[in-house]
């Protein structure tokens, strides 16, 4: 089993994490093979009144009254956002850590799954483009970087990986490099 493999896994909880009373939304991240394993990022696509309209994330959304679990948001969106039943085509292995959005006001859980089969990936209109990213080009002094942008006419700069034309920052980035990190 790949070194970056059991970094993503070793610390899943099997039991959902408990909400601290914001509203909760939940990400899958889909695993695809163990020896160089890779999880599937997808650019949001372009949405007025979208706060993560064009950003590089997980399928995952917020969870719905018939939702029971986190686990249930999370194989709901994957199938409404890219086409992939995670009950039948992966096996869940537990939840991250939470990571809170910037504004506070929602917990996002992630849910993560080892894919047992080839799944084809049929995006919807929520979802500009996709691609499955090497855990190992991640890890790489090349993917590191940094995200610039204006908040409120002040300049913020954000640790990111660049991958390709995918820059991952924000709230996938925490999330991946919580996972990630060593130790």
């Amino acid at each position: 089993m790949d070194e970056i493999f059991k970094r993503l896994t070793r610390n899943l909880a099997a039991y959902e994490p408990i909400s601290k009373g914001q509203r909760l939304a939940a990400v899958s991240i889909m695993v695809r093979g163990r020896e160089s394993p890779s999880v599937l990022l997808i650019k949001r696509a372009e949405r007025i009144g979208d706060p993560w309209s064009g950003q590089i994330a997980f399928p995952g959304g917020k969870m719905q009254p018939e939702d029971k679990t986190a686990k249930d948001t999370a194989v709901r969106e994957t199938r409404e956002e890219v086409g992939v039943d995670l009950s039948r085509a992966a096996e869940f292995l537990g939840y991250g850590t939470v990571a809170t959005t910037h504004t506070g006001a929602m917990d996002v859980i992630p849910s993560v799954f080892e894919l047992k089969e080839g799944v084809e990936i049929r995006p919807n209109e929520e979802v500009a483009s996709y691609r499955w990213v090497e855990l190992q080009d991640l890890l790489s002094p090349a993917a590191q970087s940094s995200y610039r942008f204006d908040l409120q006419g002040k300049p913020v700069q954000l640790p990111a990986f660049t991958v390709g034309d995918y820059v991952v920052w924000g709230l996938t980035h925490r999330i991946l490099s919580s996972m990630l990190e060593s130790g």
